[in-house]
Formats: structure tokens, C-alpha cells, sequence
């Protein structure tokens, strides 16, 4: 990260030709958290190796033969789409299951044990599906113990999708949150690649296409996502917010020691967790019940906590991405390419585009452009390329012959596809995950992240299920139609109902979400008076402990001391004093005057320990 002497991140202004050298020094510097993070998203692998695969199987003669789709083919396109879907989104029902245990697992657990928890069922699944209709079993018999296999595994995956953001945000500082929360979907497009260029491989080098170990292979290869996340999380720290929340103070400066790479009583150190301290004292403990009662009564925090998470995912799955993850050869077939082997490498290529602009957008647009213009950018392109699409469906028809070519709107069809996921890489891929765990309160991320990806499951369910009728109903190209209108709802809520995260730590988050949100919102679409709000905060609140600094060269020292005089000078003690005389006289505070009055004592901690 580069820093002048007078505590300015380069690293979030607008942009420059400078962002490279900068997030390679950034990278130098913290590198254990990227790895950290790392280790939790092969979470985000998993969940995409296990979507990605199923897309090409459905298409293998073997695995036809095995579960009865050919019998399903003869019957008809609405019994095989019925049964299509069943195998595809039975894995999602188990991930909705996981999601919800969510809700009270990681707080109960702790957020690193969960993931162990998660591999292991993962793992079980796994094999389970792996062998299926190994011992002569009928076919409804193999197809059950499928079944049951993916709703197990989906049960592990919807576990770690509603833990991994959590635990990530929870180890990150501000300045690079929202690249290294981004990881976890940066995996699942890697897995999903990896799935089909796995199924392509088994395709075209195995002679006889009924062998049922072809699509053995692909469920037995999925198993090691599920080892990398076991594995490498029995070498990472426990989330130090978490650890605050048991008391367990020396354990979290341990953990924030090795993520930073700083002894455990150094400033930086001590800041951090004195501000985490601060606000955790600043409110009572709560159960759950208290917890959900306390976000239904205050319509502020039920934004932030349910409302933001439950809109962004619901606009995310009904962009129709995950639609053509899961039915990708499908959906090239109709556009005209013909064969198996030729849809499982188109969607191969599909899987690289993802993977590119996935990780394109985490290194130059995330921190730089902010959450917003991402969300609207992408949505926008999204949402022309599916109009095309559709079109061209509905003048031309979607294409049914196994020998067709491609016709020139067809070529171009296809590559808006792979135009569509670009814009999605950039847009609404990694940064819901990210905005889910970032916009919420501490003491409500578990909540927050856990209904996120509940959203998430419930309507990629819905659309996994639907999707093939939907297809069929609506003439092939109606479900394009419908994709798009979304979409464009999804760039009219980035812009006028989303305050921008960028730039904030988590401790100061809520100063987003006083006063006109919508007034906000709209501001923040414009980087100078993005800029100018958060001056005006660093001026008002003094800084926090999460600040960048080059922690082994002084520079820490020179940014707290200029953070402290800018305290001064604005007045800050008259207005803690003001606040206290005013809990003192009458017993209440506002919920935004707890949330301030939180953020200062933490600051001001943090300045204390600074100073020794």
C-alpha cells in the first residue's frame, strides 16, 4: 500500500497508472492476508467446481444411461427438463439448509472450526455421489443416493458461503477488504472453469462414451477443493473479532499479529483491537431473539442487516448468471453450436472469460471505482448483451439440429455470452459477497452474511428449477427478456439506494447510513464527493486504528499524530462531552449516537495506545 507521510492512501483515490506498482507493494506487505483469505475462499472452489460440473454430466451418455435420462429424452423435453433440473438444483436446496445453519454455527463455533465442519460434509457428499450406481442398483435407486449425495455436499457449500465473507472481512484491513473478500468468488469462477475443462477432457479422450467412469471421474475430482479448504485452514488464526466476542483478547492480538506481521504489542496491534474492543463494550450481549428483535425495531439497521443483503442477492441471481453456469452447453446448443464436445469447450472458454475479468476487476476496479459504479457498469452491460440475445432467439429460433452452424447473428450471439460475463465479472460476481459482510454491524455480520447467502440459494433454486421450463414456456428466448428487465432494476438500485462502502472500516460504517440514504447514495456516485465525505468523517471521528501505514518504516506514527491534531482541532472532546451529559442526564441515546459514541471511544483507545 502507498502512503505519504501525512496518511493519504494513494491506493483509494481515483484512478491512475500508479495502481500496479501500488498493489504490488501491497501485496508484499500483506501477503499473509491475502493467503489467509485464500485458504477460506477454496470454500468459493468448491461451490463452483460442484455447480460447473453438473452442466457437462448431464450431457454424457454414460451418465444418462446411469440415472435414466435417456428413458426421460424418449418421453418427452418437459419430463427430461424436469428431471434435469432436479439433479441440478437438489444441490442448491442442501446449500439453502447450510446458508440457514449459518445463522448461529460460526458465532457458536467460531467462524475457522465451521469451515472445517463444512469441508468434511463437503467431502462426504462428495463420495457419496462419486458412488452412486456402483453396486448394480436400479435407477431409481442410483438416483436417489445422488440425490442425497448433492443435497449432503450443498449442505457443506451453502455452510461456507455463509461463513467464508464473514471470516475474510472480519481478517482484513479497509484499504484492501473488498479485493480480498472478492477472492471467494474469484475461486468459484476458477472451479467452475476447472469443472468444465475437466468434463471436455473426460469427453473427448474416453472411447466409449457409455462408461459410467467417466462421470465418476468429475464427481471423485471434486473432493479436492473440499481437502485444500481443510487443509489449508488448519495453518490460519481464528477471526479476531470473534475471538473479542469470547474474551479471548491475547488470542486475538496473537491472530492479528501473524495476519499483519507486526509483534502482538505493537500500536497497530493494540489499536485494532482496542477499537474492536470498544465497540463490543459499547453494546450489551445479546441472543438471538434480542438480536432479531433489535434489527426488526430499527429500520436503519434492518436495511443494512437484511434489506441491502437480501435485494443485491436476489438481483444477483436473477441477472441469469448461475443460469448459464448450470445449462451453459444448453444454451450454446440453441445458439447453434452443435455436438457435445463443441458445447463442453465453448463452455470452457466461458469458464476462462469469468475467470479474467473476475480477477481483472479485484486487482484495478474494486477499491479504485468503488462497489456502485462496479454494480452499474456491469449491470448495464449485462443487461444489452441479454437483450440481444433474446432478440436473436426470438427472430431466429432457438436451434435444435445436432449438425447446425452458426449463423452470423448467431456468432454474434455467442459472443455477447461471453461479453455477458465479462460485464458480470465486473459488476455483480464478487462485490455482493463482498457489500453483504461490509455494510452490516459487527455484531450482526453472522446474521447479515448468513441471510445473504440464504437470498442467494433461495433463488438459485428457483432459477436452477425454472430455468429449463422457463426456456421452453417462453419460446426460448422469453427468460432472456426477463434476465435483463432485472438487471436494469439491479442498476437502479446501486445507484440510488446503495451507499458506497469503499474507504470505510467496519467501525465506521454506519456513518454511510445517517440521514437521506437515498441523498447519500446518489452522492457517491460522483468520486469527489465520495472524497470529500470521507475527509470530512476522517475530520469528524479522528481516524481509526485500521489505517494504512507502512508499519515498519515510522510512517504509522506520522499518520496517527497528524490523525490526532485533525481530532483536535475539530472538536471532537466537546462532542463526546456533549453526548455524555446527555446519556447521563436522561439515561438514552439514539441508536446513531451509540454508534458514534462507539466509534470515538474506540478511536480515542487507539490514539491512547498510539501515544505510548
Amino acid at each position: 500500500m502507498t502512503v505519504t507521510k501525512q496518511g493519504v492512501d494513494l491506493r483509494n483515490q481515483e484512478p491512475s497508472i500508479g495502481y500496479l506498482r501500488g498493489g504490488i507493494q501491497e501485496a508484499r506487505e500483506h501477503w499473509r492476508i491475502y493467503l489467509n483469505a485464500v485458504c477460506a475462499a477454496f470454500g468459493g472452489l468448491a461451490f463452483g467446481w460442484d455447480s460447473g460440473l453438473i452442466g457437462g454430466v448431464l450431457k454424457f451418455d454414460s451418465f444418462q444411461r446411469s440415472f435414466g435420462l435417456d428413458k426421460a429424452q424418449a418421453d418427452g423435453p418437459i419430463v427430461l427438463a424436469a428431471l434435469q433440473s432436479n439433479i441440478v438444483s437438489v444441490l442448491i436446496a442442501g446449500c439453502f439448509f447450510g446458508a440457514a445453519s449459518g445463522l448461529f454455527l460460526p458465532d457458536l463455533l467460531g467462524r475457522k472450526r465451521v469451515l472445517h465442519v463444512a469441508s468434511i460434509i463437503f467431502l462426504v457428499g462428495s463420495i457419496i455421489q462419486t458412488t452412486s450406481a456402483l453396486h448394480g442398483q436400479t435407477r431409481s435407486t442410483a438416483l436417489g443416493q445422488l440425490y442425497a449425495g448433492r443435497a449432503i455436499g450443498g449442505f457443506g457449500v451453502g455452510l461456507t458461503s455463509a461463513t467464508c465473507s464473514t471470516y475474510i472481512a472480519e481478517c482484513a484491513p479497509k484499504a484492501i477488504r473488498g479485493r480480498v473478500g472478492g477472492l471467494y468468488q474469484l475461486l468459484n469462477v476458477t472451479g467452475i472453469c476447472l469443472a468444465y475443462f475437466i468434463n471436455y477432457g473426460i469427453q473427448i479422450h474416453t472411447r466409449d462414451q457409455y462408461d459410467p467412469a467417466m462421470w465418476q471421474k468429475s464427481f471423485a475430482l471434486q473432493c479436492i477443493p473440499g481437502v485444500l479448504l481443510f487443509v489449508g485452514m488448519l495453518f490460519q488464526p481464528e477471526s479476531p473479532r470473534w475471538l473479542l466476542t469470547r474474551s479471548r483478547r491475547a488470542e486475538a492480538e496473537s491472530a492479528l499479529s501473524r495476519l499483519h506481521r507486526l509483534p502482538v504489542d505493537h500500536p497497530k496491534v493494540q489499536g485494532i483491537v482496542n477499537e474492536i474492543q470498544a465497540d463490543l463494550d459499547s453494546r450489551p450481549h445479546m441472543n438471538k431473539a434480542q438480536l432479531f428483535r433489535e434489527v426488526i425495531s430499527d429500520k436503519r439497521l434492518f436495511y443494512r442487516t437484511v434489506g441491502i443483503q437480501m435485494s443485491i442477492m436476489t438481483i444477483q441471481q436473477w441477472t441469469g448468471a448461475n443460469s448459464v453456469t448450470y445449462y451453459s452447453p444448453i444454451i450454446f446448443q440453441s445458439l447453434g453450436i452443435s455436438g457435445t464436445s463443441g458445447g463442453l469447450l465453448a463452455t470452457g472458454v466461458y469458464g476462462v472469460v469469468k475467470i479474467v475479468t473476475t480477477a481483472f476487476f479485484l486487482m484495478f476496479a474494486i477499491e479504485q471505482i468503488g462497489r456502485k459504479w462496479a454494480l452499474v457498469i456491469g449491470g448495464l452491460g449485462q443487461a444489452l448483451c441479454l437483450i440481444y440475445i433474446g432478440a436473436y432467439l426470438k427472430v431466429a429460433g432457438p436451434s435444435t439440429s445436432a449438425s447446425a452452424t452458426p449463423t452470423a447473428g448467431g456468432y454474434a450471439a455467442i459472443v455477447l455470452v461471453y461479453v455477458y460475463v465479462t460485464f458480470f465479472g465486473l459488476g455483480w460476481s464478487g462485490t455482493c459477497w463482498s457489500m453483504s459482510a461490509e455494510v452490516a454491524p459487527n455484531h450482526l455480520r453472522g446474521l447479515a452474511v448468513s441471510i445473504a447467502a440464504m437470498t442467494q440459494w433461495l433463488f438459485n433454486f428457483t432459477i436452477a428449477y425454472t430455468f429449463t421450463r422457463l426456456r421452453i414456456t417462453t419460446g426460448g428466448f422469453g427468460v432472456f427478456f426477463i434476465f435483463a428487465t432485472v438487471t436494469l432494476f439491479g442498476v437502479a438500485f446501486a445507484t440510488f439506494f446503495l451507499p458506497e462502502p469503499a474507504g470505510l472500516t467496519l467501525e465506521t460504517m454506519h456513518y454511510a447510513f445517517e440521514g437521506n440514504i437515498i441523498r447519500r447514495s446518489i452522492a457517491d456516485m460522483s468520486f469527489a464527493k465520495r472524497r470529500r465525505f470521507r475527509e470530512e468523517l476522517l475530520a469528524r471521528v479522528g481516524g481509526t486504528a485500521d489505517i494504512p501505514h507502512d508499519a515498519r518504516g515510522g510512517g504509522g506514527a506520522d499518520v496517527e499524530q497528524a490523525m490526532r491534531q485533525r481530532h483536535l482541532q475539530h472538536g471532537q472532546d466537546s462532542d463526546n462531552d456533549d453526548l455524555a451529559r446527555r446519556s447521563t442526564s436522561s439515561g438514552k441515546m439514539t441508536p446513531e449516537e451509540k454508534d458514534h459514541a462507539s466509534a470515538v471511544g474506540g478511536v480515542q483507545t487507539a490514539t491512547h495506545d498510539f501515544s505510548k
